[in-house]
């Protein structure tokens, strides 16, 4: 009524090789932030809400100084080791924004500009506002 070896023939089916990946790495992605505070915890605040992989990101803000032209040096300097770099920047009273954002621009680095300011696209968040606001400095983007 059957083969004596049952067990040979289970052993011959049983396959562990393991499967290849289905899905491509994440990039390595670092975002360089004028101020310390602010635009660094929001960010932060951001990966946790929509529960990115914070061990691909990277964002800094302390290490490079306030002036446009040092974020963008910053982020060039660590370029080698990311797949994707991002500047965020202010773009108020700095004078180094022009130099800084065709630095950035001729060395493939993401600018992200907040007109006027960072700060006050949070504040948007929270507080509703119709009032038009416009820079009082006089540059242009």
């Amino acid at each position: 009524m059957g083969t004596d070896n049952l067990h040979s023939k289970r052993k011959a089916k049983l396959n562990v090789e393991r499967r290849q990946a289905k899905r491509e790495p994440y990039d390595r992605v670092l975002i360089v932030c004028e101020d310390s505070e602010s635009s660094p915890a929001y960010l932060k605040a951001m990966c946790d809400e929509l529960k990115l992989s914070t061990a691909n990101i990277m964002i800094c803000g302390k290490e490079c100084g306030s002036a446009p032209i040092n974020v963008v040096d910053y982020a060039i300097k660590n370029k080698e080791e990311y797949d994707k770099v991002y500047c965020v920047i202010d773009r108020d009273q700095h004078w180094t924004f022009n130099k800084a954002l065709q630095k950035a621009k001729s060395k493939k680095v993401e600018m992200i500009v907040s007109i006027p300011c960072f700060e006050y696209w949070l504040l948007l968040h929270f507080e509703f506002t119709d009032q038009p606001f416009q820079a009082v400095f006089g540059f242009s983007l």
